[in-house]
C-alpha cells in the first residue's frame, strides 16, 4: 500500500506531529508513505526526509495566484500514483480532493484506467465556527462541508466532539469515523532526572513547583485565561513557577508579556518558545495545564499524561474522555476556576500526584498509543480499498 499525505504545513503542531508519528508507525508495517506540504513552513520536513520519507514542499504561500501550485499538486499526485491520499485539515482536504479527481481525469485522457486512489479527509478541529481563524479558512471549511458527500471516501475525525460538530455543520455523517491521535510511548515517558535538569536550566531551586503549558500562540488557546488563572495560583503558592512552550510563547511576544504583567505572574514565568524535545519539559513538570476555549482531542495532554504528569484543563472537545479520572477539568474561559483547580492539584502531596500520573500513563497506554491509531487508519484504508474494488467488479 502506498499512502500520500497532504497537509497544510509541517510546522510543529498537534496535527503535524500526529502525521509524523503515523508515518513512522505505518512504515513498520511496510506501508510506503510520502508527504506533500502545501506551504513553505515545513520545519518537520527535514526530520521526515532524514528518515527516508519522500517530502515535497509546494510553497503555495509564495504563489500569489495559487493556480501554479494547484497544477503542481495535481502533477505530483499523478506522479506518485498512491493507493490512498490522506489529507490533514481544511485547506489540505479541499485541495487534495480537487487534486485527486483532476489527476484521475488526466490519467483517463491518457487512456490509463487505474482506479482513483482512496481519498481520506482528516478533521482535527472541533469548533466549526473556527473562532480566531481567518475568513478564508472559514469559507474553506464550509466548502468542504458542501463537498464532503461527493469527494472523500472516508472522513477521519480525531475526536467524537469533532465528528458531532462537523456532522451538525453539514459534513456527511455517513462517511465519518473517529480515530484518536496516537502517542509515541517510547518518546513520551517518565524520566526521574527530568525535573532536576529542568530546574537547573531555569535557575530555580530544586524544591520549586512547576506548572507548564505547551501550544502555539493563537486565540483558541486562550492564554488570557491561562495568565489570569496564574494570579489565583500565586495567591496561595507565591513561589510556584510557570513554563510556556510553543510558537509565539517567548519574550518577543509583546501581547503575551503584557497579559502576564497584568496578572502579576511575569516574574514567575519562563517563556521558552518552541522546543525540539518538548518531552524533556513535560517530564519535568508537577502539573500540566491547558486553557483552550476549543479543541478536538488535545494531543499535548496525552503527551503529558504519557510522561506521568497530572493535567488540569478546560473541558473542551474530547478532553474529558482523554483525561478520565486522572486530572481535573473546568469550563472554558473561567480563569478563576482554572486557577483554583491548579491550586487544588498542587496542594495534594507529591505521592498523590505521582499516583495520578501513573494512572494517566496507563490510560494513554490503553487508549491512545500510536500503534493503535495506525491500526485503525490501516483498517479504514483497507476497507475503503476493498469497497472500491467491489464497486468496480
Amino acid at each position: 500500500m502506498k499512502v500520500v499525505h497532504v497537509i497544510t504545513d509541517l510546522a510543529v503542531g498537534g496535527a503535524e506531529t500526529s502525521l509524523v508519528r503515523l508515518v513512522r508507525a505505518g512504515r513498520r508495517d511496510g506501508v510506503q508513505h510520502s508527504v506533500i506540504s502545501l506551504s513553505s513552513q515545513s520545519p518537520l520536513a527535514s526530520e521526515l526526509a532524514a528518515e527516508g520519507i519522500e517530502v515535497r514542499v509546494l510553497g503555495m504561500d509564495r504563489d500569489r495566484s495559487g493556480l501554479r501550485s494547484l497544477f503542481r499538486l495535481i502533477r505530483w499526485l499523478d506522479e506518485l500514483q498512491p493507493d490512498v491520499v490522506q489529507s490533514w485539515m481544511y485547506h489540505a482536504d479541499l485541495l487534495a480532493g480537487l487534486g485527486v479527481y483532476a489527476a484521475q481525469f488526466l490519467r483517463l485522457l491518457r487512456g490509463k484506467r487505474k482506479p482513483r486512489p482512496v481519498l481520506s479527509w482528516g478533521i482535527h478541529h472541533t469548533d466549526l465556527r473556527l473562532t480566531g481563524s481567518s475568513r478564508s479558512t472559514r469559507w474553506i471549511a464550509k466548502a468542504c462541508a458542501f463537498l464532503s458527500a461527493k469527494l472523500p471516501d472516508v472522513i477521519v475525525c480525531c475526536a467524537e466532539a469533532a465528528k458531532s460538530s462537523h456532522s451538525e455543520g453539514g459534513y456527511c455523517g455517513k462517511k465519518m469515523i473517529v480515530i484518536p491521535n496516537g502517542i509515541d510511548l517510547g518518546q513520551f515517558r517518565t524520566d526521574e532526572h527530568a525535573g532536576s535538569a529542568l530546574r537547573r536550566r531555569l535557575g530555580v531551586p530544586e524544591s520549586t513547583v512547576l506548572v507548564g503549558t505547551v501550544g502555539r500562540y493563537h486565540p483558541v488557546k486562550d492564554y488570557r485565561t491561562f495568565s489570569e488563572a496564574l494570579r489565583t495560583v500565586l495567591k496561595v503558592m507565591p513561589d510556584c513557577h510557570f513554563i510556556m512552550v510553543g510558537r509565539g510563547l517567548d519574550s518577543s511576544n509583546e501581547e503575551l508579556v503584557s497579559l502576564l504583567k497584568e496578572s502579576g505572574a511575569l516574574g514567575n514565568c519562563h517563556l521558552l518558545g518552541p522546543q525540539s524535545e518538548p518531552q524533556m519539559v513535560l517530564a519535568g513538570l508537577d502539573v500540566f495545564c491547558l486553557s483552550s476555549r476549543s479543541e478536538a482531542l488535545p494531543t499535548v495532554i496525552a503527551e503529558a499524561m504519557a510522561c506521568q504528569v497530572p493535567c488540569v484543563a478546560t473541558d473542551v472537545g474530547d478532553t474529558a474522555y482523554l483525561v478520565g479520572e486522572t486530572g481535573r477539568l473546568v469550563p472554558p474561559q473561567r480563569p478563576q476556576e482554572l486557577g483554583q483547580a491548579l491550586a487544588a492539584v498542587l496542594a495534594i502531596s507529591a505521592a498523590e500526584r505521582s499516583q495520578l500520573g501513573r494512572a494517566a500513563r496507563r490510560r494513554v497506554e490503553q487508549l491512545f498509543s500510536i500503534e493503535g491509531s495506525w491500526r485503525s487508519y490501516h483498517k479504514a484504508y483497507s476497507n475503503a480499498l476493498a469497497a472500491r474494488q467491489h464497486a468496480i467488479a
